[in-house]
């Protein structure tokens, strides 16, 4: 079974893919800190380094955008270009971008600036990679690009009609919007969250999505109305006073995601260590002894290890090089099965993995794409006494563990007046902006928040005063 869980709050907004009873994906929305990955902007060029074939474009923001520039450029100081962001600002450097602009749709993806047509390589069936192409020539693809997305598998002409008309909308409404005023401007940016994940990955085949939020509800109805009436169905509300990721159950598996220590169903575990350069993970025998000899022990062992660590890499969006210590194997055939299994696990993935293969010392090789930041980075900010060897809840979950406590509050009492507790930690976080974000959730839900500071508390730690 196959289900999207839907928490929408004031500052983060999370979806959650639940198959089977557990999460194998959690995708956020950190709203004090968009994204702009994505984003199509017209920018000014402000400088151009001839020797480093690179320019620096204002799009608008605090920093300025890095733009690779191709050889025989012709792009020149105070001109106007059309850009994409394609990486985030790290620290100090602005976000890197693009001239290379791609609007994404359902099954296709259009590629304005090309000409040529490209299918996803998880497509492996020639006979449908000829049909689809055979389609989209049909159409016409008004002599742009186009990639062909994993979710066009057995769409018909009338889905790729409907979505490409819908990426020409776009990218029309983009020209109109080039043309109009001066200086650099912000022309389109993606979905939010909840219809960006339902777009990309809903299928027919998944049983509900459940929202605990009316407005969100509501749109989710409708975009999913126009793809099919009967998909109305899948979509329910959930009572906005209850958290909703712990009535389904799956804060655990959220939990497992920061943990170091993972264990698996056997009674083995993986250990997970993740450094600048890479990510290690240790595979354990632990509990499991089993009930055949020595090799065939360790070959379950990391057999079952294998489905855990891909759900771990996708589920923490671990990206980069990966090291994977599996148990040592004697058997050549069962370490080739487990380099198999373990791609076949990954292959399920949205964002694309691949297994090198297996080092001398017996070491398994594995790069992901990074795509967004890891899970830790939205729930733990580097703990203050312990120089980052452990951690401390992040702003995001202060406040948003505060929210879920004064909607359960107003769900179930007629208090007009609350009173938290905190640690010397959360106060400070809570009054460095003069209390701006308490305000707003004290406003927003109409009920008065006062919090106070408590030496003895724990860190982590904030109590309710009713």
């Amino acid at each position: 079974m196959k289900s999207l869980l839907v928490d929408v709050a004031l500052y983060q907004s999370k979806v959650a893919y639940v198959e089977d009873g557990k999460v194998v994906d959690l995708f956020i929305e950190d709203k004090m800190n968009e994204k702009l990955q994505g984003r199509i902007y017209r920018g000014i060029v402000k400088n151009v380094l001839l020797g480093m074939e690179a320019a620096f474009v204002d799009i608008g923001i605090d920093k300025n955008a890095y733009l690779k520039l191709s050889k025989g450029h012709n792009i020149k100081t105070g001109q106007e270009v059309l850009v994409q962001v394609n990486k985030e600002a790290i620290k100090d450097k602005g976000p890197k971008i693009t001239q290379e602009i791609s609007i994404p749709g359902r099954y296709l993806v259009l590629m304005p600036t090309r000409d040529d047509i490209a299918i996803s390589n998880k497509i492996k069936d020639k006979e449908e990679i000829k049909r689809i192409k055979s389609i989209v020539d049909e159409i016409g693809t008004k002599g742009m690009g186009l990639i062909i997305r994993t979710e066009a598998i057995d769409k018909q002409e009338i889905d790729f009609k409907d979505d490409l008309n819908e990426l020409f909308k776009i990218w029309d409404e983009i020209q109109k919007y080039n043309k109009l005023g001066m200086g650099s401007r912000l022309l389109y940016k993606d979905l939010d969250l909840t219809l960006k994940v339902i777009r990309d990955i809903f299928t027919p085949d998944f049983e509900k999505i459940i929202v605990n939020n009316k407005q969100e509800y509501e749109k989710v109805v409708d975009v999913l109305t126009k793809i099919d009436k009967s998909f109305k169905n899948k979509v329910e509300h959930f009572d906005e006073g209850l958290d909703l990721f712990d009535y389904y159950k799956i804060k655990k598996d959220l939990k497992t995601a920061l943990n170091r220590k993972v264990w698996l169903k056997n009674g083995a575990y993986i250990i997970i260590d993740k450094t600048e350069a890479m990510t290690v993970i240790d595979v354990n025998t632990g509990k499991f002894t089993g009930k055949l000899g020595l090799d065939e022990t360790v070959f379950k062992t990391n057999l079952e290890a294998c489905k855990e660590i891909a759900r771990q890499i996708r589920l923490r969006n671990v990206a980069g090089i990966i090291i994977i210590d599996f148990i040592d194997m004697r058997n050549d055939n069962y370490k080739q099965q487990i380099l198999k299994k373990l791609q076949i696990y990954l292959n399920k993935d949205k964002t694309r993995a691949q297994v090198l293969g297996m080092t001398n010392l017996g070491l398994v090789e594995v790069v992901r794409k990074k795509s967004n930041d890891t899970l830790d980075k939205y729930f733990e900010a580097q703990c203050i006494y312990c120089s980052g060897q452990g951690s401390l809840k992040s702003k995001n979950k202060i406040l948003s563990d505060i929210e879920k406590e004064i909607i359960r509050l107003k769900k179930h009492t007629s208090l007009e007046k609350v009173l938290f507790k905190s640690s010397n930690y959360i106060f400070n976080i809570a009054k460095k902006d003069d209390f701006k974000h308490i305000k707003e959730i004290s406003k927003y839900y109409e009920i008065n928040i006062e919090i106070s500071e408590d030496k003895d508390l724990n860190p982590n730690d904030i109590i309710t005063i009713y």
